[in-house]
Order: C-alpha cells, then structure tokens, then sequence
C-alpha cells in the first residue's frame, strides 16, 4: 500500500493558493495586448522612402492606463522588456506550485493511490446500498404491520 498522501499545512496552502490563481498565470490575454502594442506601429515598408525616419518614443506618458501599464505601440526591440513582468510571473508560479503538496510523488504513486481510492468508494456505494436495502425493508415491515 503507497503512502498516505501529505497533508498540506493550514498555514501555508490559503496563501499559496491565493497566490497561485489561474489570472495570474494567464499569458493569453498579456501576449495578445503585446501583439497588439506591436502591431500598432506603422511598418518601415509602408512609410515613404522619402521621409525622414522619425523618433519615436517607445513610450508615452499617455501610453498608460490606469494600472500604470503601457498601452502604447512598442518596436521589436521593447519585446523583451515588455515581457518581463510575464516572465517573472511565470517563474513566481512555477516556484508556488513546486511548493504544491505531493508535488514529489511520481505519477505512478499518484495512480496507485487513485485506484486505493477508487476501491474504497465502490466499497462505500456497497455499505450505503446495503444499508438502503435495510432501510426499504424495515420500512415494508412497518407497512405490513399497520395494515394486519
């Protein structure tokens, strides 16, 4: 028989999991805001060869909404600082989940331990059917008895 599985401490599992919600770990919508940043920018290829490049800052006071972040049109070149506060949040949740009781166990502990589970329900249904079986009876004895 495999190992109880550990308990994760009072203490520790509330904040951990309040740290590990499923918004913070979402990279869908920041690489799709990103994209977009970077789409907002005119291509070289459709400014006329003629015209002088422009400076452009990479950001803009007004480029921000109200959390502060930047909403403004960003260059290749700002990819990888835009990203970091991603890639932080990633490394953040891959230590948070490190930390994730039974994060130990190898998938086949884990499996053993599902079927353990698994008979110990069927046994349950079993005991509670039975005790169904019971109750139905008692209850038909009754009904006999008040009607002789």
């Amino acid at each position: 028989m495999a190992s109880p599985p550990s308990l994760p401490t009072p203490q520790s599992t509330p904040n951990l999991l309040e740290t590990l919600a499923p918004e913070s770990i979402d990279t869908i919508p920041i690489l799709s805001a990103l994209l977009a940043r970077l789409q907002q920018n005119p291509s070289p290829n459709s400014v006329l060869a003629t015209s002088p490049p422009v400076a452009t800052p990479s950001v803009n006071p007004s480029d921000k909404d109200r959390e502060g972040k930047d909403k403004g049109p960003i260059t290749t070149k700002d990819i990888p600082a835009a990203t970091d506060s991603l890639k932080h949040g990633l490394q953040k949740a891959r230590a948070l989940v490190k930390e994730l009781p039974d994060m130990h166990r190898t998938v086949e502990e884990q499996e053993e331990d599902i079927r353990e589970l698994e008979a110990k329900i069927k046994a349950q249904r079993k005991v509670l059917m039975d005790l169904k079986n019971v109750g139905l009876g008692v209850e038909r004895e009754r009904k006999s008895r008040m009607e002789t």
